[in-house]
């Protein structure tokens, strides 16, 4: 229904079906006349207007917060596979060595197999990788590594050897004479739509994070951030 709001008291009166330039009587005594076409609620409808007009460049700063996080969420949800399984080959390790005092030198012989679709690759020296570009690739014996599972999209980046910082291959590997020798592997992966690389440690001595504190034996550290580089 159509309304005219009172230039002097306020009140709505209703115009609908009066023809344009008719004469109301408004309660207060105000005489207002029909205008060729009705605009909404008069003040309170322009009212109205301007304040979806102030909420809308709010949620548009809203929306670039939020979406940003959601990214950076989603993003790390994904860096839970690599912890994970770098725990796991750690574990396989060490069990290994326990029983031969010496680490496994293929990753076969550990027993470790990510599950498929694995986002990222796994190195436990600096040698050959097994790739996954196809599915139920055999792993070779001599392999050392695991590469990206691209058998259902050859279009994700694989990671190679050559792909790390070479300050992390130089760390990967068995160091010192076994059994004291000591173990440090890495995980990387493209999580992200940027050409940097994910990059996580794991290691039987202690690490140094990016930020300069000590992480203990066993437990993964995060070298090259994919979410803030």
């Amino acid at each position: 229904m159509a309304k005219l709001e009172c230039p002097k008291c306020g009140e709505l009166l209703e115009v609908t079906g009066r023809s344009p330039g008719v004469l109301l009587t408004c309660a207060c005594g105000n005489v207002a006349r029909v205008p060729s076409r009705v605009w909404g609620l008069g003040l309170r409808g322009l009212a109205a207007a301007l304040g979806l007009l102030l909420l809308c460049p709010c949620a548009g700063v809203l929306a670039a917060i939020a979406i940003p996080n959601y990214n950076k969420l989603t993003v790390r949800s994904k860096q839970r596979e690599c912890k994970t399984n770098l725990r796991a080959l750690f574990t396989a390790q060490r069990s290994h060595a326990a029983e031969h005092d010496a680490y496994a030198p293929g990753i076969v012989k550990t027993g470790f197999l990510p599950e498929p679709g694995n986002r990222y690759a796994y190195f436990m020296a600096a040698g050959p990788i097994s790739p996954r570009d196809t599915r139920g690739a055999e792993v070779s014996a001599d392999a050392v590594g695991i590469g990206v599972d691209r058998s259902m999209d050859d279009r994700i980046r694989p990671v190679t050897l050559e792909d790390l910082p070479p300050w992390v291959t130089r760390q990967l590997g068995v160091s010192g004479a076994c059994p004291e020798c000591q173990l440090t592997m890495a995980c990387a992966g493209n999580i992200d739509v940027d050409d940097t690389l994910d990059v996580w440690l794991i290691s039987t001595r202690e690490l140094t994070d990016a930020d300069g504190s000590r992480v203990p034996p066993g437990v993964p550290v995060n070298v090259v951030n994919d979410v803030n580089e």
